[in-house]
Formats: C-alpha cells, structure tokens, sequence
C-alpha cells in the first residue's frame, strides 16, 4: 500500500508551499463477556490519510479515509480552504519555521508472535467475568 500512496501523494496539486500526508492503518479485534455469556467477536481495520499543508504562513490539515488520487486530492484542497479560513485567527506566523521533516514507521511489538485463539481469549474473559460480583437489583 505505501508505494502507490507515494506515487499518489507526488502527483497531487497544492498551491501550499508545504505539504506532507500521514498514513495510519490499524486492526483491532474486541472480545467481551458480560454477566458470564460471550458476546461475538468484533474486528476491525482502519486505513486513512492526514494531510497537512502550510499556505501563507498558516498550517491546516485534513484527513480522509478515501485514498485514491481523487480522495487525497479533495483532503488536500480541504485543508488549504482550512488554512485559508483560519489565517486571520492564526496566532503566529510559520512561514519562518523549518517544515517537520521527520519520517518514522511504528509497528505494534510482537506482531509477529501467534496471537491466542478465540478460545483461549474467550476462556480467560470468562475466569475473569466470573469473579465478578452478582448484582442481585
């Protein structure tokens, strides 16, 4: 995914003397057991894009889950409007400043370690859910 992002992110159009794009993706799976009976499993994932842009000394951002040319492409109009909008608010100057230039990649530790099964989850939540105290109302 992040070598066509790159090459979608060098073809946009910014009138911003400044833009950068932060990607985020995220997977989650949710198991609960409430008043000792198992709810079904919830899984999720998440992808998306910030766009951040300096124009005339003023940084905005949006964000979109849309990452095809056209979606990164309205985010980033969207937050040079932004920038726009907020200029006559803005409290300080940044044109002045040096743009963030770091760069990193964070990856949740022991992702690679087998993940206990559904049942092995749902047991412990369960020994757990069962020291819990009856409310008799």
């Amino acid at each position: 995914m992040i070598d066509p992002l790159k090459h979608r992110f060098a073809a946009l159009r910014s009138r911003a003397e400044f833009h950068s794009l932060r990607y985020v993706q995220r997977s989650g799976e949710y198991l609960s057991v409430r008043r000792n009976v198992s709810e079904p499993p919830h899984f999720s994932q998440d992808r998306g894009a910030m766009l951040c842009v300096r124009l005339n000394g003023v940084e905005a951002y949006a964000a979109t889950n849309d990452l095809s040319a056209a979606g990164l492409q309205a985010a980033l109009e969207q937050a040079e409007r932004q920038a726009e909008r907020i200029a006559r608010h803005a409290l300080f100057d940044v044109r002045g400043l040096p743009p963030a230039s770091g760069r990193s990649q964070y990856r949740s530790p022991n992702q690679d370690a087998p993940f206990p099964s559904l049942a092995e989850c749902y047991e412990l939540l369960a020994e757990e859910s069962a020291k819990v105290p009856r409310d008799e109302r």
